[in-house]
């Protein structure tokens, strides 16, 4: 009973690891680098791509540049 009562939690923390995709890593990064464009003179749409245009453009790549 007791090991049970620690691995629950354990296994409910781990599927929720799966939760958290590179298209949601990908769009809080560029989510960052637009609030750190705020108050510069750096124009707002000089940030990175949406993903889906990154992934067309990486997909384009050679396979020994990837």
């Amino acid at each position: 009973m007791n090991k049970m009562v620690m691995v629950l939690p354990l296994l409910c923390a781990l599927a929720g690891c799966g939760l958290v995709s590179t298209k949601a890593v990908y769009e809080e990064i560029r989510a960052q680098e637009k609030a750190k464009a705020v108050g510069t003179s750096t124009p707002p749409n000089q940030g990175l791509p949406r993903y889906d245009q990154y992934q067309k453009e990486r997909s384009g790549l050679s396979p020994e540049l990837r």
